[in-house]
C-alpha cells in the first residue's frame, strides 16, 4: 500500500509545481505575452495539456483500500440483497404448501368419511335384511316337523316294532291343540310313542297343551312318558299335578318305574329312569339294576338326560335308550353340528343322532321347542321314529 500511495505522490508534485508557476507569473508579467507566450494561452494550455494526467490524478486521489472495500460493499449488499429475496421467497413457499397441505388432506378426509359411511350404510342394510330374511326362513323351519329314521336290530323282537319319540315340546303348538303334530305321528303308524320329558315350561303352571296332546296321542298308540327336569322342577318347587294328571288320561308316565308292553309277538320292557347323573347313585341306581336284571325281553330305555351316558349307565345292555334334554345343541352348523347344550356346555357330544357307547345303543331326538332365550337355529324340530326288527 506505501509503495502505491509513493508513486501516486510522484506524479501529483509535478501537477502542483506548475500550478505555483502560474500563479507567481500571475503576479509579475503585467504584460499580456512573455517571451512570445499568450498569458492567457500559459494559462490555459499547461492545464489543457496536463488535463488528462489531472484527471488520472484526481481519479487517484481515493485510495486503494477505499476502492476495495466499496467493491466489497456493493458485492455484499448485492449478497445481502440476493439473501433477502431467497428468504422471502422460502418465506413465501411454506405459506403455499401449507395452503395445498390443508385444503388436499380436508377434500381427501371428506371423501374418505364419505365412502366410509357410504360402506357402512350398505353393510348395515344387507345385515338386517339378511336378518329379517334369516328370521324368517328360520321362524319357518322351527314350524316344520322334520322326521328322523333309523332302523335298529335285535333278536329279542320277533315282529318289526316301530316307535315314534318325541321330547322338549316347552308347550309348543303346531297348529291349533297341535293338529299337525299329531297328524305326522298318525302318519307313521307307530307301536310305541315315547317321550322324553319337557313337555311343559316349568314356571308356567298350565301344561294343558301338554294334556291335550298325550290325549289326543294316547288314541294312536300307547303312551309312555318320561319325566324330564321341567316336570320334575314344576313338580318339587311349584306343586305341579301334572304327574297325575297325565295318569288319568291314561298316559304311561314312569318315574323310576317299569312296564312291559307286547307288540305281535315281541314283548318290550319299556324303563323311565328319572335322575340325572348326580343323583343317579343316590335315587336310581337301586330302581334301575333292578329292572335291568329282570328278564330277557328288550330293554327300552327312556331317560330325559343323555349325559347319563357318559359315566353313568352306559355299561349296562341297554337295546335302546332314547334321550332328549340337548335341544340338539340350540344352534347347528353344517358339518360341526350343535353348538351348544345344556350341562355339556360348548360342542356338545350327546346333542342328537344315534350313539354306541359302551354296552347301550342311544338315540338322542333334538326336541320340538324351546324354554330359553337362545333361540333354535337352523334346528328343525324333530320326530325321530325308529323301527326295531331282528333282521
Amino acid at each position: 500500500m506505501s509503495k502505491f500511495k509513493n508513486a501516486i505522490d510522484q506524479i501529483n508534485k509535478p501537477i502542483a509545481d506548475m500550478a505555483k508557476q502560474q500563479e507567481e507569473l500571475k503576479k509579475t508579467v503585467n504584460t499580456d505575452k512573455i517571451a512570445g507566450i499568450d498569458v492567457k494561452q500559459a494559462e490555459t494550455e499547461p492545464a489543457v495539456a496536463d488535463i488528462p494526467k489531472t484527471e488520472f490524478t484526481e481519479n487517484t486521489d481515493t485510495p486503494a483500500s477505499e476502492n476495495i472495500d466499496n467493491k466489497s460493499k456493493s458485492k455484499k449488499e448485492k449478497a445481502d440483497k440476493k439473501k433477502e429475496k431467497a428468504d422471502k421467497k422460502k418465506e413465501k413457499k411454506p405459506k403455499v404448501k401449507k395452503i395445498k397441505k390443508e385444503k388436499a388432506p380436508k377434500k381427501k378426509k371428506e371423501v374418505k368419511r364419505t365412502v366410509k359411511f357410504k360402506v357402512t350404510l350398505i353393510t348395515a342394510i344387507v345385515l338386517i335384511f339378511l336378518i329379517l330374511v334369516g328370521s324368517a326362513a328360520n321362524y319357518n323351519l322351527n314350524n316344520q316337523l322334520k322326521p328322523t329314521f333309523y332302523q335298529l336290530q335285535s333278536d329279542k323282537v320277533v315282529d318289526n316294532v316301530r316307535v315314534v319319540a318325541i321330547a322338549d315340546m316347552h308347550l309348543k303348538e303346531f297348529g291349533d291343540n297341535n293338529v299337525k303334530l299329531v297328524e305326522k305321528v298318525k302318519s307313521y303308524h307307530p307301536d310305541i310313542i315315547a317321550i322324553a320329558g319337557d313337555m311343559n315350561i316349568e314356571d308356567n303352571p298350565d301344561y294343558s297343551v301338554v294334556l291335550n296332546l298325550c290325549a289326543r296321542l294316547n288314541e294312536i298308540a300307547p303312551v309312555y312318558y318320561s319325566l324330564g327336569n321341567h316336570e320334575i322342577d314344576a313338580m318339587l318347587f311349584k306343586d305341579s299335578q301334572i304327574y297325575y294328571d297325565l295318569k288319568s288320561i291314561g298316559v304311561n308316565i314312569l318315574n323310576n318305574e317299569k312296564d312291559t308292553i307286547e307288540v305281535g309277538l315281541s314283548k318290550i320292557d319299556v324303563i323311565g329312569l328319572t335322575q340325572n347323573p348326580k343323583e343317579f347313585r343316590e335315587y336310581g341306581k337301586k330302581f334301575f339294576d333292578k329292572a335291568m336284571s329282570e328278564g330277557d325281553n328288550f330293554k327300552l330305555v327312556l331317560t330325559h338326560y343323555p349325559e347319563n351316558f357318559d359315566g353313568v349307565i352306559e355299561e349296562y345292555p341297554i337295546d335302546l335308550a332314547i334321550c332328549g334334554h340337548a335341544h340338539g345343541g340350540l344352534v347347528r352348523l353344517p358339518v360341526i353340528g350343535g353348538m351348544y347344550a345344556a350341562d355339556q356346555g360348548l360342542l356338545p357330544a350327546l346333542c342328537d343322532g344315534y350313539h354306541e357307547i359302551e354296552n347301550s345303543k342311544i338315540i338322542i331326538t333334538r326336541g320340538l321347542g324351546r324354554s330359553g332365550i337362545v333361540p333354535r337355529i337352523n334346528n328343525a324340530p324333530e320326530i325321530s321314529i325308529v323301527d326295531i326288527n331282528w333282521y
